[in-house]
């Protein structure tokens, strides 16, 4: 926004609505090749709608909004339990999208996460689907 010839950047809250999810932004976990390129991120946000809402998104950060590509978000709500940072979550409730995408895939949300744990996974193909990035976080952001 340009006022006065001064320049305001759009606030976080702001953002995280382009993607179509709704609260603060709570992590970002990379979405790296084996070789260690990075693709991309997958942003965590959380609001404390419904019982606690986490979205999720993957965004590319590498190949550019004009190229689609095949890009995978999965979000779980973990059972209750689950231990924090845990390399396990038994799934209670689950939002994947996967598609063909320019810029991102997602958002993908599950509720009632005030007192429980999430894991997020999100996947992004190049171009040409010879190589994969991935990334994750396994009972992550526990309320």
């Amino acid at each position: 926004m340009l006022i006065g010839g001064i320049v305001f950047a759009p606030s976080a809250s702001a953002a995280a609505s382009a993607y179509g999810c709704s609260g603060n932004l709570v992590g970002t976990y990379d979405v790296r090749t084996s070789g260690g390129t990075k693709y991309g991120v997958i942003n965590v946000y959380y609001s404390s709608a419904n019982g606690g809402t986490n979205c999720a998104v993957v965004v590319d950060t590498y190949w550019g909004t004009g190229t689609t590509k095949n890009m995978i978000a999965n979000i779980w709500k973990c059972k209750a339990g689950t231990v924090p940072g845990g390399s396990t979550c038994n799934i209670d409730t689950q939002d994947n999208d996967n598609g063909y995408y320019s810029s991102y895939a997602g958002p993908v949300t599950v509720t009632g996460t005030a007192s429980r744990c999430i894991s997020v996974w999100g996947t992004i193909w190049s171009p040409s689907n010879t190589t994969a990035a991935s990334g994750s976080g396994v009972a992550v952001h526990c309320g």
